[in-house]
């Protein structure tokens, strides 16, 4: 364990490396070391929440609980996206339909992050549903609201990553896509109140997930640099958002 990196082979081992970091009893340096151990092995076998769309080149500064009984007009908002902006072959279309109507076990969450890719920074925010899939497994639909940054400034939303994943094995997903063009007056309206939530559910703690171990996984931080102009909570800069069209008609 003393190499820069370390990989978890075996179901023994890694109950081993969960008991060890459950204890919390070692110091922080190796409390991440070990916890980034445990989430590159589960992130491989699919096994919990985490994805590789969720946790390379980003980081995760804000994370809400949605409730499905209480947010089914956010939901109704993503579905109506779902349709008009993500281009679904038949199979995603089931699933993605069968998972939203299954309110029973529907989980959900809203993850704030700030995403380099290919040297361009963007910020935004992942709507992810899902639901268990045989105990340590889980279904999962993630749509991706983006803002390219420059100069300290976010630009305006200008694409969706969607993600279409039910559990099927340590598999690729069923089905990915961007879309970037010909964005929709809902996908643009469901931006700006994801947005809104960013800010206004920044200041209820019933809303915010958490959990100690987010503290030693390397992709949960605060914001590395704040921005001058974004449309996501930024702690004691309210000067700083991007008022939406609703804002600015009140």
């Amino acid at each position: 364990m003393k190499a820069r990196s370390y990989q978890i082979d075996s179901t023994t081992e890694y109950q081993r490396v969960k008991k060890t970091v459950s204890k919390k009893n070692q110091p922080g340096k190796v409390l991440r070391f070990l916890m980034n151990a445990l989430e590159s092995y589960r992130q491989a076998r699919k096994l919990g929440w985490s994805r590789p769309w969720n946790k390379y080149d980003l980081t995760v500064f804000q994370a809400f609980k949605l409730k499905i009984s209480d947010d089914k007009a956010l939901l109704n908002q993503l579905a109506c996206v779902l349709e008009s902006d993500v281009a679904m072959p038949l199979s995603a279309k089931s699933f993605a339909d069968e998972l939203m109507a299954d309110e029973k076990h529907l989980m959900g969450f809203l993850f704030v992050h700030d995403y380099r890719q290919d040297g361009q920074l963007y910020e935004g925010v992942t709507v992810s549903l899902g639901r268990v899939n045989d105990k340590r497994f889980r279904d999962r639909i993630d749509l991706i609201f983006e803002s390219p940054v420059c100069d300290g400034r976010s630009l305006g939303f200008c694409r969706i990553r969607a993600y279409i994943d039910p559990y099927m094995g340590a598999k690729e997903p069923l089905w990915s896509y961007i879309a970037s063009e010909h964005l929709s007056t809902q996908a643009c309206q469901l931006f700006e109140e994801l947005s809104r939530c960013s800010w206004s559910w920044a200041e209820q703690a019933e809303r915010h997930w958490s959990h100690w171990t987010a503290e030693y996984i390397d992709y949960f931080a605060a914001r590395k640099q704040p921005l001058e102009m974004s449309y996501f909570y930024q702690k004691d800069l309210p000067e700083s958002r991007i008022q939406n069209s609703a804002d600015r008609a009140a």
